[in-house]
């Protein structure tokens, strides 16, 4: 457009006043196929991050409860050593006494020299009385009169299938033995399943 301005005449461009969205696309530069394709991506990313997400519990949840049953053992191995008592770690699956759980009983003998022989003082399996109480950050139940029965993973695991162990001094050692259900523990989780065990010398793998 041309103005007369004095003898000049300016050029001045013409603005539109408005502009209108064209072939469906939005002012902020993207049409409604490409929005929608957008959101559907973002809807796959969060469903993967989501499982990924649950998966890693689960197997945080399992390598949790693995790391209580390593402790068990190694706390039992060290009360039979340096108490000189035998000690029995007991694990129940579902179906026993304390469902996936397990518990820490003490069996005290005393030599007799005058009959030189072994008397039993204490067998805390007899009432299923265990003194042992919980470290810190093991779930537990407990009957009131400082008995406990430990929980793994606060309950979160079940055990597999039941196992007892023993731990018996002899000399300077300390032997390992099953009573029942063999040298290994396996808990399981959502599918997913971990699995400890011992040897006779009292050394722990996972």
């Amino acid at each position: 457009m041309r103005r007369e301005n004095g003898n000049r005449f300016l050029n001045l461009p013409i603005q539109k006043s408005c502009q209108y969205p064209r072939h469906g696309r939005l002012e902020a530069g993207f049409t409604i196929i490409e929005l929608a394709i957008t959101v559907v991506l973002l809807g796959i990313a969060l469903t993967v991050v989501t499982l990924n997400y649950a998966n890693s519990r689960k197997a945080l949840t399992i390598r949790s409860g693995t790391s209580e049953v390593e402790g068990a053992m190694k706390r039992c191995y060290e009360i039979a050593k340096q108490e000189g008592v035998d000690v029995y770690l007991q694990f129940w699956d579902g179906t026993g006494n304390h469902p996936n759980q397990f518990a820490i009983y003490r069996v005290i003998y005393k030599f007799d020299p005058a009959t030189g022989t072994t008397i039993l003082i204490t067998d805390e399996r007899t009432n299923d009385e265990p003194t042992e109480s919980p470290q810190p950050g093991v779930g537990s139940t407990t009957d009131g009169n400082g008995h406990y029965w430990f929980k793994i993973s606060n309950g979160a695991v079940a055990v597999q299938a039941p196992v007892t162990l023993r731990f018996q001094r002899e000399g300077t050692r300390v032997i390992v033995s099953s009573e029942a259900g063999g040298m290994s523990v396996t808990l399981t989780h959502a599918g997913r399943s971990g699995t400890v065990t011992i040897n006779e010398l009292g050394e722990v793998s996972s």
